[in-house]
């Protein structure tokens, strides 16, 4: 954030007060010499930053997303670059990561679909163990009811951008192309041993291309599909 462009916001939510990011698109120092490229292909991730970055991609998915820690464990997102829209005008604010529920065809199981514009705020069914408490804060695990058996999980799916940016925010900026070429697998994903990367003001744009290399495997259409939960979960249970 670049205070001098718009003084540090502060809101309030039953009492307490908690930080949040600026709304306005010049309100932020982005270090333009940390982005990355990476190509996720065959469900796996490499790195192809270097002679890649200037090159023309079309879009297909954007999220800006934030975490609140240490005020908070709540993330933070709206799905553009907060650099290019202003979210006061856009949104009428930042949105708290939330949740759909969609339940998988021919079974009882439930994806938790994530979005910014979910009516929960909660998973649908217990997280699984081998990612829960990396790609989310405790704050999103599913809270069980008494008396109640709880509901089968059928994973994570959802807004793209969103979903490459929950492994990133798993560890700090320093460790990313490790976690995401090690960790992320096709429908899974491996744990790792390294510190959280929910930092004070920690903030990042996910910008989802198609792939000009690869012209049958990465459309619009076959996307759409993958984020709906058509290959099944993007992080199984």
């Amino acid at each position: 954030p670049n205070y001098d462009k718009q003084p540090i916001r502060v809101g309030a939510d039953g009492g307490n007060k908690f930080w949040a990011p600026p709304n306005h698109k010049n309100a932020y120092l982005r270090d333009k010499t940390s982005a990355q490229l990476y190509r996720w292909i065959g469900g796996r991730m490499t790195n192809i930053t270097a002679g890649n970055l200037n090159r023309k991609y079309s879009t297909y998915a954007v999220a800006t997303i934030f975490t609140q820690w240490p005020d908070t464990t709540h993330l933070l997102a709206v799905t553009f670059d907060a650099e290019k829209k202003d979210v006061a005008e856009e949104y009428g604010g930042w949105k708290v990561l939330s949740f759909d529920y969609v339940t998988r065809p021919g079974t009882q199981s439930i994806y938790s679909s994530v979005s910014v514009a979910g009516d929960k705020q909660q998973l649908a069914a217990p997280g699984s163990t081998t990612w829960v408490d990396q790609l989310l804060p405790a704050v999103y695990n599913y809270d069980p009811r008494p008396n109640r058996p709880a509901p089968v999980s059928a994973g994570l799916i959802g807004h793209l951008a969103l979903l490459f940016a929950l492994p990133a925010f798993s560890a700090q900026h320093s460790s990313l192309s490790q976690v995401l070429m090690s960790c992320m697998r096709p429908n899974r994903w491996h744990k790792h041993q390294l510190p959280h990367g929910h930092e004070k003001e920690r903030g990042m744009v996910v910008t989802v291309f198609l792939d000009p290399d690869n012209k049958n495997g990465s459309t619009k259409s076959l996307l759409d599909r993958l984020q709906n939960g058509g290959y099944g979960p993007f992080y199984g249970p």
